[in-house]
């Protein structure tokens, strides 16, 4: 079945590549989403199934490609308005990209070899390629080949990580052969037949090449360029299915180290190091941006930092950073997908030059403000329940010395996030060239908000089958 959605994905790229009208073109970028939809469901009645021998359809897999089928069709439709005024060939190039971004982003999600997943991630690069260079300027092209080039350095670098696990996969298996699937690394390092100077080094590549993707220290500024350069539909969908995929990428590698309770402690210090450095980095450069997509980017490397803290915690931790990780994905493609009807009303992303939001669009307006609460993770937010399970997480461990300035650092967070999204609310502002009926969008608003208030729900009372599934992926 996964074969069939990647040839209907050929097809209908190369429909859309030969479209003549925008019509079309449109029409048949949402057959692909559709597709998608019903792939989905399928996906999620079919857990536990193994097709083209490299494919699961595991837990994990099937939640994280619901939640980008979600985000990517929201992703198509908004497109369609953001970027009515591009011509034909640049509308039909940037929906090819955005399917190409969606097929391998299934790759990574469902991809059961740590071979096969580094192929995908890979794709990633040139599919976001393409979308963060359809402004054709030359802060675009500047963007594109700094993530082109920061992000094939990272896929190399991890790529060595691959070459060590597979000799300690290849030390493990009969007659030298090396399997390279999850399930085998993980027998294959639980075993102790490989080198733990080889498994250390591999984690430690592994989990630096694919930062580009997870928007972590140390290669995370390539995301936060690709972000603010690429059409604010498309930030939303990198913010959360790209950053998801890096995720999914890095946990799978993550649980094979969990045989060896050594290995695991080495791992879980680099994960805490990264995570710490990750929160250090956003709260500078948050205070420092001037522009409310790259406000948007560097939150994105906050929350990814706090994931990172989680999974180095261990323990309750693990729970957390998943909950987090897919409560963020709906989050952050809610919040730039309305900054993007906002972003078309005003003509620009200034944090200084625009204001009054709530005034001319009320119900974008509380997307915005249901966004923010989420973000800087405050009660009912569902990050406020992680955020809390991580801290504690930290004293429970001692580690009180990293307890202390991530608590700073958050509390830096929002104290920047709020004092430049709350302008952007309730500023006066001169509303003459608003341009608010080209803009807003309030169908597109209603979904979000439904989006942010199931998260909302999430944070109040974690549903038994909510619970499960959390469990089912961490453990």
């Amino acid at each position: 079945m996964l074969i069939h959605l990647f040839i209907l994905a050929s097809v209908l790229a190369l429909l859309v590549g030969v479209a003549r009208q925008r019509a079309y073109v449109q029409f048949f970028a949402s057959l692909f989403f559709a597709a998608q939809v019903a792939f989905a469901v399928w996906a999620v009645l079919n857990r536990g199934t193994t097709t083209a021998l490299y494919f699961t359809f595991d837990t994990l897999g099937v939640t994280y490609y619901a939640l980008m089928t979600l985000v990517g069709w929201l992703c198509c439709w908004q497109s369609n308005r953001y970027l009515d005024q591009d011509n034909l060939r640049e509308y039909k190039i940037y929906l090819i990209s955005l399917i190409a971004l969606n097929v391998a982003l299934t790759g990574v999600y469902f991809a059961n070899n740590i071979t096969v997943t580094w192929i995908f991630l890979e794709a990633t690069t040139l599919a976001a390629a393409g979308l963060t260079y359809h402004r054709r300027t030359l802060r675009n092209l500047e963007a594109t080949w700094k993530y082109i080039f920061i992000s094939s350095v990272g896929i190399a670098v991890a790529y060595l990580g691959v070459l060590l696990l597979s000799t300690v996969a290849a030390a493990a298996g009969a007659e030298g052969e090396a399997d390279l699937s999850y399930a085998g690394l993980t027998q294959a390092i639980a075993s102790g037949a490989g080198n733990a100077l080889y498994l250390r080094l591999a984690f430690l590549f592994i989990v630096v090449g694919y930062s580009s993707k997870l928007e972590i220290f140390p290669f995370c500024t390539v995301g936060v360029d690709a972000n603010h350069s690429a059409p604010t539909p498309t930030s939303a969908f990198l913010s959360s299915a790209l950053v998801g995929g890096g995720f999914v990428a890095v946990f799978r590698v993550w649980k094979t180290m969990q045989g060896i309770p050594e290995l695991a402690a080495w791992c879980g210090h680099v994960l805490l190091l990264l995570g710490g450095l990750s929160l250090l980095m956003a709260a500078v450069y948050l205070g420092r941006t001037r522009n409310l997509k790259r406000l948007a980017a560097y939150s994105t490397v906050e929350n990814s930092g706090l994931m990172m803290l989680g999974l180095g915690i261990g323990g309750i931790g693990v729970w957390a950073a998943v909950l987090h990780s897919l409560a963020h994905t709906l989050i952050k493609g809610a919040f730039l997908m309305q900054l993007s009807v906002a972003g078309k009303m005003f003509g620009n992303y200034r944090v200084a030059k625009n204001g009054g939001y709530f005034r001319v669009d009320p119900l974008g307006g509380l997307v915005l403000v249901c966004c923010l609460i989420a973000l800087i993770a405050v009660p009912p937010s569902v990050l406020f329940r992680t955020e809390y399970l991580v801290l504690t997480g930290l004293l429970d461990e001692g580690l009180w010395w990293i307890f202390v300035p991530v608590a700073l650092l958050l509390v830096t967070v929002i104290y920047w996030l709020c004092s430049k999204l709350l302008p952007l609310l309730f500023r006066p502002a001169d509303f003459s060239r608003v341009r608010m009926e080209e803009g807003r969008n309030p169908w597109l608003s209603a979904v979000l908000l439904l989006m942010v208030l199931a998260t909302f729900v999430a944070g109040v009372w974690q549903a038994p089958e909510l619970v499960t599934l959390i469990d089912s992926i961490a453990y």
